[in-house]
């Protein structure tokens, strides 16, 4: 009776949903935690909530915070899933919800893999480790730590997507490409691939549709949005134009980018290259990067948000892998995946290995600190600039901007007796300046060594540029006297 009734709920669809449920108290407390102890940064999350926190106040999606400050973040990315995500924040305004949110997004994606691999009439203990499998990949550990992006959106959606195109859900499909493209500008690429395996597949008109509307949207955000109405050229694009770098061999050019395939398709036991067909798209994901991309360094590589989008290829791939060659069809199979996401786990040391690590739990030193600081001596409405970990934890301001760290000639004055000073730029006219010269932080806390961060400010002081108002600890907050780009 016992092992009857045990089988039954292996086989409901409630045994996934644990599973995804897992993942999401796994992936919430290690965004939730990393935030608290101010290990999240200005870039990408303060970015992210400041646009969202806007939305749900009916404002124009303009952030203090991102590289174009006092513009709209749509003239750097194209994402409206925020605007979709601000009544979120009707609930519970802060971070963590969004943090939250994307989570669930993320998590509940799972679900679609287990749906889809149980229509192929895969075996049950396959449905439970390609889940397993997807919402252990690399690509969405690492972005799942990296903060919140609307890539994590777009992934989920793409999930979806496959799943009901595959399910022949008209209406469904047509709900989940517009929730897709317009997650972030370059997401159109992947459905057109996804439409076009679709189309070979079936030979369908619809999924030439499906084609025609997800060219026009490129065509659309990169010939007319960003050159005629944003008035700039697409800020990741080469400065040599969008197609100056067409170099296929860039795709393995790198130890990098060769590490990425490697790790993708061992992430899967390589079953994925059974289905060449399938694989288009996250080929076509990694062009982007690797060959448009590759002005933007960040996208590179293993580590990061980018390669999130890899995951439903990935494993789409397999299940249609599984259901064309039977003999894979079988519960050893499944263990052969499990098998495979472990050694992953433990190659590239991924970060829910950090629900396990002593250092993870501990609160680092300034961070008392600092939540006495903003709570009990910045006024609430108050302009403020940051250094990048402290800015996520301002966003819900209209004028919070991010410090960032420079060298600068002094002919004459200078406040370090040499010609050329460790120094400081900020945007806008802040009343304050906060930080927290705390050990535990580093250069990416900082955005730059610490030693020439603690130098440049005292050179701001020198000059008078700032003065201090109040000390806590490693935590200082100062007054700004002026902005130290019009000190002379």
């Amino acid at each position: 009776m016992i092992r009857t009734k045990l089988s039954q709920f292996v086989k409901s669809i409630y045994f996934p949903i644990i599973i995804c449920l897992l993942f999401f108290a796994a992936y919430s407390t290690l965004s939730i935690v990393r935030y608290n102890h101010y290990g999240s940064f200005g870039f990408d999350l303060g970015i992210n909530d400041q646009v969202v926190w806007e939305y749900s106040h009916f404002r124009a999606p303009i952030s203090s915070i991102n590289p174009h400050p006092g513009q709209p973040k749509l003239v750097e990315h194209v994402e409206f899933i925020y605007a979709l995500v601000a009544p979120f924040y009707w609930i519970w305004s802060t971070r963590r919800m969004l943090i939250l949110v994307r989570t669930a997004f993320v998590c509940l994606s799972g679900i679609a893999v287990y749906l889809l691999a149980k229509k192929k009439h895969l075996n049950i203990w396959l449905c439970l480790a390609l889940v397993v499998g997807y919402l252990g990949f690399y690509g969405v550990q690492n972005d799942i730590w990296a903060d919140v992006h609307s890539t994590d959106f777009a992934a989920a959606f793409l999930m979806w997507l496959i799943y009901f195109i595959d399910q022949n859900k008209t209406d469904l499909s047509m709900l989940f490409i517009l929730l897709s493209v317009t997650a972030k500008e370059n997401i159109a690429s992947l459905t057109f691939l996804t439409s076009f395996v679709f189309f070979v597949q079936r030979k369908r008109k619809l999924f030439i549709g499906f084609m025609i509307m997800s060219v026009m949207y490129l065509l659309f955000i990169y010939f007319v949005y960003f050159p005629y109405i944003v008035h700039m050229q697409y800020p990741f694009a080469s400065n040599a134009g969008m197609f100056a770098n067409l170099n296929p061999i860039k795709l393995i050019d790198s130890s990098e980018n060769r590490q990425v395939i490697w790790y993708s398709l061992l992430s899967f036991g390589f079953l994925p290259l059974l289905s060449p067909l399938y694989l288009l798209p996250a080929l076509g994901d990694l062009i982007v990067y690797f060959v448009f991309g590759t002005s933007v360094t960040g996208a590179q590589g293993l580590f990061g948000q980018y390669r999130i989008t890899l995951t439903p290829f990935l494993v789409w791939a397999v299940i249609m892998a599984i259901q064309r060659f039977k003999k894979l069809n079988s519960r050893y199979v499944a263990v052969y995946l499990i098998v495979c996401t472990l050694i992953v786990q433990y190659a590239l040391h991924l970060p829910l290995s950090y629900l396990s690590k002593q250092w993870f739990w501990i609160e680092p030193a300034g961070v008392k600190n600092i939540n006495t600081m903003i709570d009990s001596y910045l006024p609430k409405t108050a302009s403020v600039v940051s250094q990048n970990n402290i800015t996520s934890h301002l966003s819900h301001r209209e004028f919070v901007y991010t410090l960032y760290p420079e060298e600068r000639k002094f002919p004459v004055d200078s406040p370090c007796g040499q010609n050329v000073c460790d120094w400081f730029r900020w945007y806008g006219n802040s009343q304050f300046l906060i930080v927290d010269l705390s050990p535990d932080w580093d250069a990416r806390h900082f955005l730059v060594d610490r030693q020439p961060f603690i130098s440049g400010l005292k050179n701001l002081e020198k000059a008078q540029v700032v003065t201090r108002y109040k000390v806590i600890g490693s935590t200082i907050l100062y007054k700004v006297l002026q902005n130290p780009d019009t000190f002379n």
